[in-house]
């Protein structure tokens, strides 16, 4: 009876279980049924993105890279001749024009000697007329008989030695009028002066022991000097002879934006970096570019043409490299790798990855994923 009992109480547990599972199942294959259509319905919930194009256009060759200002000529102004300074004309950091007067020193020493030369060649030129009037009459007389040739002819060499003695004398003095303007210091071009050491009362060494009086630098035309790598260089040398190569830059500290044709291409690459230098002539008049300065700059090489560009917003970036969405008829987005050439004024050129008319997001990417669903809010101006 109790083993009756025991067997009866299972079978209805399981009774039950069935009915319990007949009952529930349903319910939770409906709940499952209810989270897979969510989830659907958040795959298929459409983004707003902002969506660019992908077109051929003509773009410049751009080299963006660091550039730094250089004087086309800066000298160093030092004397050719020892001296005490009686006078500076000019004021630190003034701009100066070719000729113009720096440092006067004292000259009244050679000034002196020039009077000496002179009142020498004065007397050389009286000694040189008294020799002609000798040897005239000299000559006078021997034609009647009444002097000798050997007379004449030491006459006749009087004459040469005071011509040859007024030569020597005037040359010494031309040596001292070339010595004399040393003491007048003068600007060798037109350009800005930096600090002037020398003041009136100090003296001035020439020779081997000279120290610079001033730094006078050429500020219009100006350079700009940047590292071109060794592969770009051969493009250009080539785009440089045809006049097409510029380089272009912003002033510091302002919105300016300067721009001159690449003039010089030096002839050697540096051992430390392996660039070679690169200069463009800039005008700078008025000045706003200083010699030391270090520019933001972009080497111009040329134009090309048929470039096919997408907007730089539109470019992303994984561990696999630069990629971009694309969105198809359907407007799913599905990822894209991409290879870029180059980007400048806003736009990449796309080497490979890409077709003309290929639709890209610029703007919202961060909520895409692939095959997403979009909807797109605007395109790009211009688009």
């Amino acid at each position: 009876m109790k083993r009756m009992t025991l067997l009866l109480g299972f079978f209805l547990a399981v009774a039950a279980g069935v009915l319990v599972y007949w009952q529930s199942g349903p319910l939770m294959r409906g709940a499952e049924a209810q989270d897979a259509a969510r989830s659907r319905q958040v795959r298929d919930a459409a983004i707003p993105v902002v969506l660019g194009q992908a077109r051929r256009m003509t773009l410049p060759v751009i080299f963006s890279t660091i550039g730094t200002i250089q004087p086309v000529a800066s000298i160093t102004v030092t004397s050719q001749v020892s001296g005490i300074v009686s006078d500076v004309a000019i004021a630190d950091g003034a701009d100066v024009r070719q000729g113009d007067i720096l440092i006067a020193l004292d000259a009244r020493l050679i000034d002196t000697q020039i009077e000496q030369a002179q009142a020498t060649i004065a007397k050389d030129k009286a000694n040189i007329e008294k020799a002609q009037r000798d040897l005239g009459r000299i000559d006078r007389l021997l034609k009647n008989k009444f002097e000798t040739p050997e007379n004449a002819a030491d006459a006749q060499t009087t004459l040469d030695l005071a011509q040859a003695t007024l030569a020597s004398d005037q040359a010494s003095l031309r040596n001292l009028e070339v010595q004399r303007e040393y003491y007048t210091i003068r600007a060798p071009v037109t350009g800005r002066i930096g600090t002037v050491p020398a003041k009136p009362g100090s003296t001035i060494v020439a020779g081997a022991q000279a120290s610079p009086i001033a730094t006078v630098n050429v500020f219009d035309p100006i350079y700009v000097a940047v590292g071109i790598p060794q592969g770009m260089i051969a493009d250009l040398a080539e785009d440089k002879a045809q006049g097409r190569a510029k380089i272009s830059l912003t002033v510091p500290g302002r919105s300016d934006k300067l721009e001159g044709a690449v003039t010089v291409i030096d002839n050697a690459a540096s051992a430390a970096t392996g660039l070679v230098t690169a200069l463009a002539t800039i005008a700078n008049k008025p000045p706003v570019l200083w010699p030391g300065e270090v520019v933001n700059a972009d080497v111009v090489f040329r134009d090309e043409a048929d470039a096919l560009a997408v907007p730089n917003e539109a470019i992303q970036t994984n561990q696999q490299g630069p990629y971009v969405y694309t969105v198809d008829g359907e407007r799913r987005a599905h990822a894209k790798p991409v290879t870029v050439a180059r980007s400048m004024k806003g736009m990449t050129v796309i080497a490979q990855g890409l077709n003309e008319g290929d639709s890209v997001v610029t703007d919202g990417q961060l909520l895409l994923t692939d095959g997403a669903l979009v909807s797109v809010k605007q395109a790009m101006a211009g688009e």
